[in-house]
């Protein structure tokens, strides 16, 4: 068994099921290093979790289909953005890695604001789709109450923010819905397609997958070891919604999360 190889699919697979944490001085070595396939997954890992808050905000209300595609095609056209001219795209400007705390934040807000350029010229109204009337907004389009999933509501912490103090309560169900937010875009599936689309090794991909497939049965929000499509997910949340408090809900999630990385992430 390759130790390195399980290390780090187990460490990223756990880093990837959240939207914080960002780290620039990866994205600085995924650029400079993309032939590299564990570099280029490092650097695709932090592409996604830049792209997904920016996903969010544009998509809220959409199909999540539609947030899944965006994320995807937004984070190639950025692959692809800095593969062509990187030097005049990042290092002129960073020539050093980014480890003092201006150089990192610049890194990190040439990206984002690179991602957002990209994501709006991908959005097209053609690409989105018509608006939605209030007679479409139904189950199947994942339309929850009191602004659920809505990143914007949930007051999540990135880069940008100064730290917001939360309660104990707070942070778990917060962090939970992203959680669930993140499996009802299939976040793995896309991840993995854009790995495969780029030339990453397929060790590393198979990894990946065997360790999700090992994950997903553990998942709480999954049927008899099967997961579940994201329309019958939506479906369960729902129900789950009327019966009990939405916030212990996710809280377990958030708890599963982390008794799980816990005794699987080595």
């Amino acid at each position: 068994m390759n130790t390195r190889l399980t290390q780090f699919v187990h460490g990223l697979y756990f880093d990837l099921q959240t939207v914080e944490g960002v780290r620039p001085l990866e994205i600085w070595n995924g650029i400079r290093e993309i032939g590299d396939s564990f570099e280029k997954t490092t650097l695709v890992k932090n592409l996604y979790k830049i792209v997904l808050p920016l996903v969010n905000e544009r998509c809220f209300g959409r199909p999540f289909e539609q947030h899944s595609r965006l994320a995807k095609e937004a984070v190639d056209a950025v692959l692809a953005w800095y593969s062509k001219d990187a030097e005049a795209r990042i290092f002129e400007r960073f020539p050093y890695p980014p480890t003092g705390d201006g150089d990192q934040k610049g890194v990190y807000h040439a990206v984002k604001e690179r991602a957002a350029v990209l994501l709006a010229d991908l959005d097209t109204p053609q690409a989105g789709g018509p608006p939605l009337d209030a007679g479409e907004q139904g189950l199947r389009h994942g339309v929850f109450p009191d602004g659920l999933f809505d990143f914007r509501e949930m007051r999540l912490v990135d880069n940008d923010l100064p730290y917001i103090i939360f309660t104990d309560k707070e942070f778990k169900v917060i962090h939970g819905l992203a959680i669930v937010y993140l499996w009802l875009l299939d976040l793995d599936r896309i991840f993995v397609e854009t790995l495969a689309r780029n030339g990453v090794d397929g060790a590393i991909i198979e990894e990946y997958l065997q360790f999700a497939r090992k994950v997903h049965e553990e998942n709480p929000l999954t049927i008899h070891g099967q997961r579940m499509e994201t329309q019958e997910l939506i479906s369960h949340i729902h129900e789950k919604l009327k019966y009990e408090d939405y916030l212990d809900l996710f809280e377990n999630v958030y708890s599963w999360y982390e008794q799980t990385k816990a005794r699987l992430a080595d």
